[in-house]
């Protein structure tokens, strides 16, 4: 293998490892947003953390949006989003998450 060879190679990988980097800050981003929500929602509505991120992904499925997006529209409000309440009320209501609001 050549220089040139060598170089486009070597171009190449950096430009791979780039692209890692930059989804990998991403997710990092996303991941600090989505802890922060479940933060809010344990304080907001006495859940344990299991049953905040129960809350948030199923809320993000129904509505078919990313939990990021979900989480970052409860911190943009100081009270939880009304398709938050009826997905608590749905999850509840069915009964079949080992979690419950604590007494």
């Amino acid at each position: 293998m050549n220089q040139t060879e060598q170089a486009i190679l070597l171009q190449q990988r950096v430009s791979e490892l780039e692209g890692e980097n930059a989804n990998l800050r991403t997710a990092l981003t996303s991941r600090i947003v989505v802890e922060q929500a479940k933060g809010v929602l344990i304080e907001r509505l006495d859940l344990p953390p299991e049953a905040a991120f129960e809350l948030l992904r199923s809320a993000a499925r129904r509505s078919r949006r990313t939990v990021h997006a979900i989480a970052a529209e409860i911190l943009a409000s100081r009270t939880s989003p009304a398709y938050i309440e009826r997905e608590i009320r749905h999850l509840m209501r069915g009964n079949s998450r080992p979690w419950q609001k604590r007494s």
